[in-house]
Parts: structure tokens; sequence; C-alpha cells
């Protein structure tokens, strides 16, 4: 595996790509880049049955703007956190948290490796209040502080 990408069972995420072609069943493509050549990509690749579609589009769809775990079971058609979380499972083979948190985690290397945003723009980006709680995260999480993080790349 290249030193771009973070594997996780049936689940890769792709830091620092140019640009994405999407090949789709029925014949048809989409080309995904970035028209700022100063920026790059990250792309979260979910493996998933054809059946299945249903849920892992919806999570997709909706993971960012839901606050909590019922807002997203409710968002994604389900009256009950624990019927969803269910299938969550089923599906991502996590929890709806630990997903977050994974994805959430992988985001931040990649602003923080990838771009010259200013931290607070980074916090906003993935929905910490503050700076603070952006830097207690990537400390818990990724094991170094932001500013650390910035500086391996």
């Amino acid at each position: 595996m290249d030193k771009f990408a973070f594997k996780k069972e049936e689940e890769t995420f792709y830091n620092g790509v140019a640009q994405c072609v999407l090949h789709f069943n029925n014949g048809k493509y989409k080309v995904i880049s970035n028209s700022n050549d100063n920026n790059l990509l990250a792309v979260n690749v979910v493996s998933y049955n054809k059946t299945e579609l249903g849920l892992v589009e919806l999570v997709l769809k909706h993971y960012k703007n839901s606050t909590s775990l019922d807002e997203l079971a409710v968002r994604c058609g389900y009256n009950s956190t624990k019927t969803f979380t269910r299938h969550f499972k089923r599906k991502f083979n996590t929890t709806p948290k630990q997903w977050q948190l994974l994805v959430r985690k992988n985001e931040a290397i990649h602003y923080l490796e990838n771009t010259d945003y200013p931290l607070k723009k980074i916090a906003s980006l993935l929905g910490f209040a503050n700076v603070s709680h952006l830097r207690d995260f990537c400390i818990k999480k990724i094991g170094s502080p932001p500013e650390k993080i910035r500086k391996y790349d």
C-alpha cells in the first residue's frame, strides 16, 4: 500500500489525490479534480455490496451535517438509533461514532499536511468549536498537536 493510503478492512482513505476518475456500472464516468493547483483531494473509498447502497449513500450524504447519532439516524430514515447502529455496523464493520472519528482524523491529517489553512479554519471545517478542541483531538487521536503534524510533510 502506498504512503498516501490508510486502510481499515473494507475502507481506504487516500490523501494527496490530484484527480479521481469514477467509472459507473452504467458506463458513465465522472472526473473529479480540484481547480486550484495548490490543493489536493482526499478520497475515502468504502467497499459495499450493491444491494446495500441505500444506507451507505445516505450516511455519506448526511454525516457532516448531523450533530448527533440520533440526527444521523433520522436523516438516514431510521426512527430508532439502536436499529440504525445495528445496520450501520453490518455495513461499515464499525460503530457510527468510531467511523466518524476515523473520517475526522483522516480529514484533519489531510488539511494539516496538504493545505496552508489556518488552524481556526480547519477546526471549523471539521466541526470543532475552536482550535483548542482541534488540538485536543489531534493529540488524543493522532498522537501529535496540529503544529507538529503540519511540520512532518
